[in-house]
């Protein structure tokens, strides 16, 4: 199965035959519809399934029960349908119940017939009677009423190319990646096209979105998009407020630095002044002290 809920690959004819065998042996006929089927039935039914192809709980993100779900209720009501064009259609009650088939209980079968197909509103859904022409010339009313899944004794216009070509790209898929990576939009955009309205095809399908959605969509992300450039603009503000008193507490620490060498350098200034002075002084002093002891020399010589 894929997530369309389809039966695909190589064992999909042997697998809708023995589902179709299967419903027919555990889903009761006395049941207004699938949704009210006995869920025991179900159960059984769904266990028989799983026992012989070994499914796990979910196949390409499709969740399996929900798709056994959807084939057999098809099944069950194609079956459903079939009896009732054999056995019921154009007959008297009395003889739809002697026209009982073998492998059907009588209970089952008498609520089918009395209760539900002989009930109001199955007659209020009987089509409208259509004459045909006989070989004789006379002409008789005669009921019609369509398969659910076709049109007259065919497929719908086109159904049966749109099938087989999502087939045919579910197999390209599974041959190419090893199972089929695209989504249920990719798939139909593929072999559907765009175009307005329902996408067309067989079973349950995506619908393309209105374009009230479409526009409230568009404006919520367009919100969103601007709220978002705000936001940027908002902390890139925020940053370069941060940006620029880093640069101003920069500036003046580099000043405070200027400043003190400026100091640094004055003071150094001063100290070799010091030096200097004390230096020359000594020098004087060193010759003054010369001075005075070449006196004393000579006037102890005299």
């Amino acid at each position: 199965m894929d997530e369309l809920r389809r039966v695909v690959g190589e064992k999909a004819d042997e697998f809708i035959c023995d589902c179709s065998n299967w419903v027919k042996e555990y889903c009761p006929l006395d049941s207004s519809n699938w949704a009210k089927m006995d869920k025991m039935a179900k159960n059984r039914l769904y266990d028989k399934i799983r026992g012989k192809y070994d499914l796990p709980e979910k196949v390409a993100g499709a969740d399996v029960t929900e798709a056994l779900s959807f084939q057999c209720s098809m099944l069950y009501k194609h079956w459903r349908f079939r009896l009732k064009e054999q056995h019921f259609r154009d007959k008297s009650v009395a003889d739809a119940i002697n026209s009982r088939p073998n492998n059907i209980e009588v209970g089952p079968w008498t609520w089918l017939v009395c209760d539900y197909w002989n009930g109001a509103k199955q007659k209020i859904n009987v089509p409208p009677t259509q004459p045909t022409q006989e070989l004789d010339g006379s002409s008789e009313p005669h009921e019609t009423q369509q398969d659910p899944l076709h049109k007259g004794s065919g497929w719908e216009p086109n159904a049966e190319k749109d099938y087989e070509a999502l087939k045919r790209l579910h197999e390209k898929e599974v041959e190419k990646h090893g199972e089929d990576t695209l989504s249920v939009k990719d798939a139909y955009m593929e072999v559907f096209k765009q175009k307005s309205g329902y996408v067309k095809g067989l079973g349950p399908g995506a619908r393309p979105p209105k374009k009230c959605r479409v526009d409230k969509e568009s404006n919520e992300a367009r919100t969103s998009l601007s709220l978002e450039i705000q936001k940027l603009k908002d902390n890139a503000t925020v940053r370069e407020a941060s940006l620029a008193s880093e640069i101003e507490t920069l500036k003046a620490t580099n000043d405070e630095l200027k400043t003190s060498n400026e100091e640094l350098i004055a003071s150094n200034d001063e100290l070799k002044a010091t030096v200097s002075r004390i230096n020359i002084e000594a020098i004087k002093r060193e010759k003054k002290l010369r001075d005075d002891m070449m006196k004393m020399f000579e006037q102890m010589r005299t």
